[in-house]
């Protein structure tokens, strides 16, 4: 066991406790929101938590205080309640806290013990069974809902009564993912609730004897494996916990020539430094010849003169947790080769048919030209040129497909590059749209002076304003003109393109932008990949703009391009 002989590191405490907990008792812990390393970096608070107090760094009251900062870091909840579960009913509660009632509350906290109790009573099989346990609406009358969800942590007080853990209208993620966590926490405040009621909760000093049975009662209430290890590194006590880990006796262990065996036999020792705390990680076998992943935090171990007598040690089995990262980086492994395939085969593929499309749409333009010439002398062709529009209009629209492909992958790869540059903005437009006006197919209202300058991309601009007439075009209505204007608002410059036609319906248009999609009423027109859109709308953004549309079903679509002016 350990002796009076020993005390921790009086400096290093001291620096724990300033770097670790402010003087106004925030916690800092900043790794939780690293899925992985969660648990870690929650025994590592516990574990400096109980240090402080069993070296009477810190009272009871600020040790209950802390841990309840570190479950808050895990859950956002409304209250906790800590306390002692026997006999089928609530026997004490040790801790109560809370975010927004005081506990001076009277009424809430009596509406709050009363439905914990009942949510006790209701869970009593899972805590015999050390399970946790989730719900939602307690209710102690028809009007009266006190806990709308709650999370019940179990954990083992002494041989005859259970301890719990309550944690009263939780907001937050999938708890299951903290259970182990919640667990630890839940034993930290039991460990401590034992050794209050071993002071007689007046926070008096203990003669030696008693110090070192409530050390030894604290330890064999551990999971982890507790250890005292000489300059060596060879053990003078090993908590029993280590039988259940390793499956190995306590007496086994202690022989030196069987302990450095089963050190020399550990492999991948790695050692990891996180939060100013040294961590060992490496593989051992069982008793059964079972692979392990261990952890061990080592500390100094100082005598009255400040030297060096030994080490402390904790470690735990993070098996589950390593074989859960390494199947996550294979998984993730799997997924970004998947990815680099579909890139190469989008890359490929269009690439590989641009080259004949162009052959087939240089042919039949010559063909055309050919058939005009004879067109006169041999009516009867006119059915060919028929066809041979068909054909020009498909390769038009394949190229456009593959064109939407590349533009697509590069906008996942992260690799458009945006170069604007000055443009007369009534100039540029009337150059994109001049034939589409010559035909009288499009109407260009502009209410811009005719110097207003303003910075584009004129490679992505052309394909989002030919990307959104073509649409009005095909989708508008016949009898009416595509409209687009061009204005200024206050500190905005504003582009427009506005068909007549049968517009979107209502419950489809929070899709309109996602890939692929096409609207219900959509079928009756050409065909589209439902890509150009969504294209659009990140080819603007790419130059710090936006777009919006408003739409009504028979009366037409019309679509918003938005830029700030600097």
């Amino acid at each position: 066991m350990l002796r009076a002989s020993y005390s921790m590191d009086r400096n290093n405490l001291n620096t724990v406790n300033k770097e670790v907990f402010s003087s106004t008792g925030a916690h800092e812990n900043r790794c939780l929101k690293e899925k992985g390393r969660s648990v870690m970096n929650v025994s590592t608070e516990l574990f400096r938590i109980q240090r402080l107090y069993h070296c009477e760094q810190i009272n009871g009251n600020t040790a209950f205080k802390k841990l309840e900062q570190v479950v808050s870091e895990i859950v956002t909840f409304e209250s906790l309640l800590f306390g002692k579960f026997d006999s089928g009913k609530v026997d004490s509660y040790m801790y109560i806290c809370s975010n927004t009632k005081d506990v001076s509350d009277f009424v809430y906290w009596n509406k709050a013990k009363n439905a914990a109790s009942r949510i006790l009573v209701e869970h009593t099989n899972e805590l015999n069974r050390g399970e946790l346990s989730e719900g939602n609406e307690t209710r102690l009358s028809d009007n009266d809902v006190i806990i709308k969800n709650y999370v019940l942590v179990p954990t083992v007080l002494d041989n005859e009564s259970l301890g719990f853990l309550l944690l009263v209208n939780t907001e937050g993620g999938h708890i299951g993912d903290w259970q182990e966590s919640l667990g630890r926490i839940a034993d930290a405040f039991a460990l401590i609730s034992l050794a209050e009621l071993r002071l007689g909760k007046t926070g008096g000093d203990l003669d030696r004897k008693n110090k070192s049975e409530l050390l030894d009662m604290l330890i064999m209430h551990s999971s982890d494996i507790i250890g005292v290890y000489d300059l060596s590194l060879m053990p003078k006590y090993l908590s029993p916990s280590v039988e259940s880990i390793l499956g190995f006796s306590v007496p086994q262990l202690m022989q030196p020539s069987f302990f450095e065996k089963l050190r020399k036999d550990s492999q991948d020792i790695q050692e990891v430094n996180i939060d100013g705390v040294k961590r060992y990680r490496y593989i051992t076998k069982n008793k059964d010849g079972k692979e392990l992943w261990l952890e061990t935090i080592m500390d100094s171990l100082y005598d009255e003169k400040g030297e060096v007598q030994g080490y402390f040690g904790v470690t735990r089995n993070i098996s589950e947790e390593v074989m859960g990262d390494q199947k996550m980086t294979e998984a993730l492994e799997k997924e970004i080769a998947l990815n680099k395939m579909k890139s190469q085969f989008i890359s490929i593929t269009s690439h590989e048919f641009k080259t004949p499309l162009s052959t087939i749409k240089s042919s039949i333009e010559i063909c055309n030209i050919e058939l005009q010439r004879q067109l006169e002398e041999h009516p009867s062709e006119q059915k060919f040129r028929k066809h041979f529009n068909r054909v020009n209009n498909e390769v038009d629209r394949m190229n456009t497909l593959l064109v939407n492909l590349l533009n697509l992958e590069k906008i996942n790869q992260g690799v458009i590059q945006v170069t604007p540059k000055g443009k007369r903005i009534n100039s540029y437009l009337h150059a994109v749209l001049e034939d589409w006006v010559d035909q009288g197919a499009v109407l260009f209202e502009t209410a811009l002076p005719e110097d207003f300058t303003h910075p584009i991309d004129v490679s992505l601009m052309n394909q989002v304003i030919t990307n959104l007439v073509e649409n009005a075009l095909k989708y508008g209505s016949r009898d009416d003109k595509v409209l687009v204007q061009a204005k200024s608002i206050k500190d905005k410059l504003i582009i427009s393109v506005k068909d007549y036609g049968d517009g979107i319906p209502r419950d489809e248009q929070k899709h309109l932008f996602k890939p692929f999609f096409r609207a219900s009423n959509s079928s009756k027109y050409d065909k589209g990949s439902g890509l150009g859109l969504m294209i659009t709308k990140k080819f603007i953004e790419l130059q710090n703009g936006a777009v919006h549309f408003e739409s009504k079903e028979g009366e037409g679509t019309c679509f918003y391009l938005t830029f700030p002016l600097i």
